[in-house]
């Protein structure tokens, strides 16, 4: 990577990436959740006020940020992957954080650097950029000569160490193990539920899995801070849809939704989506969490993915499962030469 490089914004509401943007998704490979959907949808959301990014190494893409503006006047830019709140906003080929393949930590401060150059000669409103989800093999890159650094919720990751799936279940507790075969068994033998799993079919029904996901997601959001974050329909309608993306859905046999999640697979590590279930109270499936992730994870390690990420939250509930809990931050750094 040369020492100049070129930072050429777009616009992130046109029908079609700037030229590299696709590109650089398809070949690095980077994660689907960097699909120029995402940033369509985000920014449609938003009304405008995102940033997206290509940055060049001469004529070559090497690197895309994607950043919210918030505050008062959009003062801030938050940088963020536009389609997961599990990994950064800066996207590196050979890089997939949190540290499941770790590029040198100098192309991240290279990039970071002409981003924020080119971001004060571009938005001169903006005064401080705050990066997300930065694992702690990024936090010295980021981390100079800030003036805040906080702790955020950890990420549950799955490791890919094993042979078979039978040999990451011996891992588990006794009582996880038997369970996890038993919710399969049990879900498998009732005639009254049909399990898709694959890439979603082609008339998915975005507004139930919407409707579901949001519900799910007020149900079980019990904190006032960080306060909850409302997706659109069409932003979950986009991520059904980015290559790569892979349902698992359970259906009743009236055809009522009970359970749902997207994973966008990755060779080096799927990545778990936005999750849906109807509560037990009103007809859904006891277990049926924990069920998902004996699916998923199957897959996963059947098909040698490199791990898993499953997000944030239930982390207790994760490690039941095997996942490690990875410490993420949030560093605010202000513009040099911003007034």
């Amino acid at each position: 990577m040369q020492g100049n490089l070129a930072v050429r914004f777009a616009d992130p509401a046109a029908a079609d990436p700037p030229a590299g943007w696709a590109e650089l998704v398809r070949d690095a490979p980077l994660h689907p959740v960097w699909d120029w959907s995402l940033v369509r949808a985000v920014a449609a959301a938003r009304r405008g006020a995102t940033v997206a990014a290509v940055v060049l190494d001469g004529d070559r893409a090497v690197a895309l940020v994607h950043a919210r503006l918030i505050g008062p006047g959009g003062t801030v830019a938050d940088v963020e992957c536009p389609g997961s709140m599990s990994l950064p906003g800066v996207a590196l080929p050979g890089d997939l954080p949190p540290g499941l393949a770790t590029g040198p930590p100098e192309r991240l401060g290279a990039v970071a650097a002409a981003f924020e150059a080119a971001l004060r000669r571009q938005r001169r409103r903006v005064r401080a950029v705050s990066y997300r989800q930065v694992y702690p093999g990024a936090l010295p890159v980021l981390a100079r000569g800030v003036g805040l650094v906080r702790r955020g919720d950890d990420v549950a990751v799955l490791r890919n160490r094993f042979a078979s799936y039978e040999e990451y279940l011996a891992t588990l507790p006794s009582k996880r193990r038997r369970d996890q075969g038993r919710l399969v068994r049990q879900t498998d033998g009732d005639p009254g539920v049909t399990v898709h799993f694959g890439p979603p079919p082609e008339r998915f029904d975005a507004a139930a899995f919407h409707a579901l996901a949001e519900q799910t997601d007020r149900r079980n959001h019990r904190r006032r801070f960080p306060p909850r974050r409302r997706w659109s329909l069409e932003f979950h309608a986009a991520q059904a849809a980015v290559p790569g993306a892979r349902l698992l859905r359970y259906t009743a046999a009236d055809g009522r939704l009970v359970g749902a999640t997207i994973t966008f697979d990755h060779p080096s590590a799927p990545l778990a989506g936005p999750w849906a279930a109807l509560d037990p109270r009103e007809g859904g499936r006891s277990g049926i969490w924990y069920e998902h992730f004996a699916r998923s994870l199957r897959w996963a390690i059947e098909s040698g993915r490199g791990g898993y990420i499953a997000g944030k939250g239930l982390m207790a509930q994760k490690a039941e499962l095997g996942f490690e809990a990875v410490p993420q931050f949030t560093v605010l750094r202000r513009l040099a030469g911003a007034g």
